[in-house]
């Protein structure tokens, strides 16, 4: 059942911000080891990892869909039930990696229940939705700073204690990274934190043979599609499925379970990243509309100066395409963006991209 709930994982994975300076390399890349059997029915120190628990059994590290980046000076700690990755960091500090089936008590929640635990008040959604992000698994988590007297499971308020955690949240699974230890220590470790975010991905599966230089077709996840002779493609990483690239211009196609997170949250986040006001619910029902695989799907053209994942800071002049397309089983978002001129160049063929994607036998 081990390598089974792995499996499932995997599936759902791919279908579905003053402090002293740090030079942040990796020491070595590490293997998830696997879950252990769901637990329907559990309590807070259980679900949450109290130190006491018992390591999880270890597997082949090949049944393992995730692989990460160790900090240097992290201590890596054997797993436990409910901790997939589990550090020390100096005397007190400790950082984890839990993952959940479901919403996992959903992002506000869970927000909510980290302040609580440092002695803060409850925040709104609306309040939730402008907290920053890391990147996480190759997309957006939400990234929660917070300091105080933080009082964990069966122990007493810690004064002058800080919390970093990330929350990447769905319908199918929820991750969430917590790093708790004495303020100037998580404030130390800030950029260790992200980084150690950043670098959770999917393990690389092994890949049949790639198309000839000649064949313009491609697929991937139940997905096809026709390539543009002029694009180069890519393999897949992350969320993507896959990537394709022309000069400055970047394209590639994002499948997650679910709706995904909702076409209005995406395409809000879409445009936060170019450093423009996100659009309202009804501005985005009034964007135009593209047909995805017979389904009507929302078309986002807008530029601006983007500052999303992987950027070293603005960058203007920026143009994106991007369109989200929810299907009954799944969310497929297809994303373009570039320098402007450049991106303009390539839009016929973005939409001749578009127009070709099908789903493949088996893809249901």
């Amino acid at each position: 059942m081990v390598g089974r709930g792995w499996v499932i994982l995997g599936v759902l994975l791919m279908s579905a911000c003053a402090e002293p300076a740090r030079d942040v390399s990796y020491a070595e890349r590490r293997l998830a080891p696997p879950l252990a059997e769901p637990v329907l029915s559990i309590s807070d120190s259980q679900r949450f990892g109290a130190k006491s628990a018992q390591p999880a059994p270890k597997s082949n590290a090949n049944e393992s869909p995730l692989v990460w980046m160790s900090p240097p000076g992290w201590e890596e700690l054997p797993s436990t039930s409910m901790r997939l990755a589990n550090f020390s960091v100096g005397a007190e500090a400790e950082c984890y990696l839990t993952i959940l089936p479901g919403t996992g008590g959903g992002v506000v929640g869970n927000v909510n229940r980290w302040r609580e635990q440092i002695g803060l008040a409850e925040i709104s959604a609306e309040e939730v939705a402008l907290l920053p992000r890391v990147p996480l698994l190759g997309t957006d988590a939400y990234l929660v700073e917070l300091e105080g007297a933080f009082r964990g499971m069966g122990t007493e308020a810690k004064e002058g204690w800080g919390l970093r955690g990330a929350i990447l949240g769905s319908d199918r699974f929820t991750i969430f990274v917590k790093f708790t230890g004495p303020a100037e220590v998580v404030s130390l470790e800030a950029e260790a934190f992200d980084a150690f975010c950043a670098s959770i991905t999917m393990r690389e599966q092994e890949a049949g043979p790639s198309p000839s230089p000649s064949s313009s077709h491609g697929a991937a996840g139940g997905i096809g599609w026709d390539v543009p002779a002029e694009w180069t493609t890519e393999p897949g990483g992350g969320m993507r499925l896959v990537t394709f690239r022309r000069g400055g211009v970047e394209c590639y196609l994002t499948v997650l379970g679910g709706d995904g997170g909702g076409v209005v949250p995406n395409i809000q986040r879409w445009v936060g990243q170019l450093g423009l006001t996100p659009p309202t619910p009804d501005e985005v029902a009034a964007l135009p509309k593209v047909e995805v695989m017979g389904v009507p799907s929302p078309l986002l053209e807008a530029t601006g100066e983007y500052t999303g994942m992987g950027a070293s800071g603005p960058i203007p002049d920026t143009t994106m395409y991007g369109i989200a397309c929810i299907l009954e089983d799944r969310a497929i978002f297809v994303k373009m963006l570039g320098p402007s001129a450049e991106v303009l160049a390539e839009r016929e063929r973005f939409t001749a991209f578009v127009a070709s994607m099908h789903l493949e036998d088996g893809g249901h």
